[in-house]
């Protein structure tokens, strides 16, 4: 637990400096040299970052799946503003899809309020988290298939006939990253999914936080133009506020007085 929490201090410092000294990152860390470079290890091994002489560089685009545990460590504060912010889309009776990721996670001490939901969730923590203490109002789903262990998303290689029986009032989704073209994941099988599920709702809706702008990945799961809203932490730049309002997406994020 602690050497993830600590790459996931790593991950975040270096999403900010973009590279650091070992000095510095034993500095912020606390840690020893020894330590970091294990970490460091750990790192590059997952295609994170590339260790150089002296430090570390993130790499460009990363297409590694983090494990839950870093996922969910990871900006909870931001998190939490974008589910507060989110929960204003669900009704009482409505069917909505969550997805699997640490983001949307944020959403489920929200629906226990909401009577008469039912959610359908490839995520296997989230569906363990709804499921305990839930009224019997609120009807929880996990779709079927193979447990991705860093991720604990539930994969099926089915996905046409597994997911056309199904019918969303809305759906949430994150992503590994967004520019000014798209929205990305960093897993094949994550990024299929996410494209069904899609098809089969009412409306989507992507909540991601600051950190996701300006960075691609291998997958494109959609365009701008295949989402209802998105919600965010923050006020985007000049430059994504222009492409969201041509392509009629609307953005949802805290007002600043």
């Amino acid at each position: 637990m602690e050497s993830e929490l600590r790459l996931n201090d790593i991950m975040e410092f270096l999403s900010k400096k973009k590279q650091a000294s070992n000095k510095d990152l034993c500095q912020h860390l606390h840690c020893s040299i020894s330590t970091l470079r294990r970490d460091l290890l750990k790192l590059e091994e997952r295609g994170a970052i590339k260790r150089t002489h002296g430090g570390a560089i993130l790499t460009k685009t990363t297409n590694t799946e983090f494990s839950h545990i870093i996922r969910e460590a990871s900006n909870i504060k931001e998190k939490q503003i974008i589910a507060d912010l989110a929960q204003d889309f669900i009704a009482p009776g409505m069917c909505i899809f969550l997805d699997s990721s640490s983001t949307v996670q944020q959403l489920v001490p929200l629906l226990k309020t909401i009577p008469n939901l039912v959610v359908i969730t490839n995520g296997l923590k989230i569906a363990l988290d709804l499921s305990e203490g839930k009224s019997e109002a609120l009807k929880v789903f996990i779709i079927g298939g193979e447990v991705k262990i860093n991720s604990s998303a539930v994969i099926n290689n089915s996905y046409e006939s597994l997911f056309d029986s199904f019918q969303f009032d809305l759906a949430f989704f994150s992503c590994r990253g967004l520019d000014l073209e798209g929205v990305y994941e960093a897993s094949f099988s994550q990024a299929q999914v996410k494209k069904e599920m899609m098809k089969q709702s009412k409306q989507t809706i992507l909540l991601i936080d600051y950190t996701k702008f300006g960075s691609s990945h291998f997958f494109k799961i959609g365009d701008f133009l295949d989402y209802n809203a998105l919600v965010t932490n923050c006020e985007p730049s000049k430059n994504y506020l222009a492409t969201f309002d041509n392509h009629d997406l609307d953005i949802i994020f805290p007002y600043q007085n």
